[in-house]
């Protein structure tokens, strides 16, 4: 037994020892729940709490009629809390089998110090129910939205597409990405220590805020026949590119825009680069004839000639400052002014740009913003190619560029300049975009058309001088082969040489055939441009590759929109 001095001083002991254990204890709990109080409760949460995102639907993409033409559907993806998962090899196992993944990427995966990571994204049905009949612990499903393009490659380079987080990448899908992708929301949910979902307090959802729907001013049906008389002519011709727009003359709306080749926008990355170019707006090429139309109307602009002038064109062969101009339609004596834009004569046309001179020729052409881009809704956009004054030829330019060469165009920057002649010698701006609708089904916003930029021409230039010659390419010059029963179209051909060595000469091998036209030629309706880069099988003229294509997208057009055909009208008087 201890002596009592001894005792008390180990109960003393001890019981300073308990106290300063108590006041540590009491200090740490202090500083735990009061200067650390933030800190832990940030943590206790972090396990406890985890954040769920509402992803937000991507507004649709419709055609001008309400038809569905890129639309998102909500579909699974499967993720993981590696920090959740005991046995990595046999959730590894299960998920690889049923997902086709490789194994052992997915135990490196699963072996990750996150609290997220994903498995597999956006799968089909059958996956989700094999993988949620597991009920693998640390593995998870979550809702998302696909984009799905409903009617395959139609309209393909106007609507381009998303990538796998729904953001755009080309076409409408990225000029608009910001109006199109919405807001999302989230959800917290808390979890007790077996990681049960529970209801608390505390539970706070914020609700997506989904995207504006697009309309287009691109109309599915002209589209679709756009499209397959496109294809039909590449089929026989094999050449390298095409493209074909279909544009509303009154308007400057896009009714349809297409290219070769083409591409589908569900499986993009099964494509090349090329097949996904939109070369309407990206390429610029020389016009060639079809430029005669519009120099020949500032002639008629500046009272330098008349239709009924007549001109000597050579025979077929003209000698210019060293340079011999060859018509390749057959050689002509005298021609009139119209015949020399229906037999699409070089040498007439030279002739006649030189009356004109420099300076009215490049600020009559200026007018038309060649040179520069037009402004639509789409991405990529170029300006092509119009020099100054300043640059051109003394020689050569006046010749050249009343040819429709030392100029290059876009495809759609040729055909808004060239509606300025239908529609009465306006130029407007081209759209494709109609209106914004939001979530909610109401108007955001709603673009006016037509835009007019300028006018270019006289309406008596326009019309009443520019629709009898135009048709008389038609019904008896270079584009005979474009000519409709049902319907009075006026056109014209073009054919033009492709540059070789770096553009230090012209080939003679490779050439752009290409037709413009409108109808019908009273009242117009649709304007439709179809360029073939690089035809082969023997041809190359436009009249022979591409007045085809035009006069049966021109046909079905308006059949479709329900102008009576020229026989019904005629038979009703």
């Amino acid at each position: 037994m201890l002596p009592l001095k001894k005792h008390r001083f180990w109960v003393n002991s001890i019981g300073v020892f308990f106290i300063a254990v108590f006041i540590f204890l009491a200090i740490r709990l202090a500083g735990i729940q009061i200067i650390d109080h933030d800190k832990y409760t940030k943590l206790a949460k972090a396990q406890q709490c985890k954040k769920i995102e509402l992803p937000a639907r991507r507004g649709s993409i419709l055609d001008r009629n309400g038809n569905t033409l890129a639309e998102s559907l909500q579909v699974g993806s499967i993720y993981a809390d590696p920090t959740e998962i005991e046995d990595i090899p046999h959730v590894a196992y299960h998920l690889s089998k049923i997902l086709k993944l490789n194994s052992s990427k997915l135990i490196k995966l699963l072996n990750k110090d996150k609290r997220f990571v994903w498995i597999k994204r956006k799968i089909g049905d059958e996956e989700l129910r094999a993988i949620a009949k597991l009920s693998l612990k640390g593995v998870y499903m979550s809702h998302e939205y696909h984009r799905f393009y409903p009617n395959q490659q139609l309209g393909s380079h106007v609507l381009g597409f998303t990538n796998i987080d729904e953001k755009g990448i080309e076409g409408i899908e990225l000029s608009f990405d910001d109006m199109l992708s919405g807001k999302s929301g989230y959800k917290l949910i808390f979890r007790d220590a077996l990681q049960r979902q529970i209801i608390t307090p505390d539970s706070k959802v914020q609700l997506p805020r989904h995207g504006n729907t697009v309309v287009l001013t691109i109309d599915a049906n002209i589209q679709h026949i756009v499209e397959e008389e496109l294809g039909i002519a590449c089929e026989k011709w094999m050449p390298s590119s095409a493209t074909a727009i279909a544009m509303d003359p009154m308007t400057g709306e896009v009714l349809g825009m297409a290219n070769y080749p083409t591409y589908n926008p569900n499986h993009f990355k099964k494509y090349h680069s090329n097949n996904r170019r939109n070369l309407a707006i990206t390429d610029c090429y020389e016009p060639g004839s079809l430029m005669k139309p519009i120099v020949l109307s500032g002639l008629l602009e500046e009272g330098i000639v008349r239709p009924d002038d007549v001109l000597f064109c050579n025979n077929g062969v003209y000698e210019i400052k060293g340079r011999t101009l060859h018509d390749t339609h057959g050689g002509h004596g005298n021609l009139t002014v119209a015949e020399i834009i229906s037999y699409s004569s070089n040498i007439g046309m030279a002739k006649l740009g030189m009356l004109m001179g420099i300076q009215k020729m490049y600020q009559y052409l200026k007018q038309f913003k060649f040179g520069e881009k037009t402004g639509i809704e789409l991405p990529g956009e170029i300006g092509g190619i119009f020099r100054p004054a300043k640059q051109w030829s003394d020689t050569y330019s006046l010749v050249s560029i009343s040819i429709g060469h030392e100029v290059a165009v876009t495809p759609l920057q040729f055909i808004t300049a060239f509606c300025a002649i239908p529609n009465g010698g306006v130029l407007l701006k081209p759209s494709i975009i109609k209106s914004m609708v939001s979530d909610d089904n109401k108007i955001k916003e709603e673009f006016q058309h037509p835009q007019l930029v300028r006018r270019v021409m006289n309406v008596n230039i326009a019309r009443n001088m520019m629709n009898p010659i135009l048709m008389k390419v038609v019904t008896e010059g270079t584009g005979k082969s474009a000519n409709l029963f049902e319907y009075d179209i006026a056109g014209k051909t073009g054919t033009s040489q492709k540059t070789s060595d770096e553009g230090k000469r012209y080939s003679h091998e490779k050439y752009v055939g290409s037709f413009i036209a409108y109808a019908p030629a009273d009242q117009p309706r649709i304007c439709v441009l179809v360029m073939i880069n690089e035809p082969q099988n023997g041809a190359y003229y436009g009249g022979t590759v591409a007045a085809p294509a035009v006069r049966e997208i021109i046909r079905r057009s308006l059949l479709y929109l329900g102008v009576e055909p020229l026989k019904f009208q005629m038979a009703m008087q």
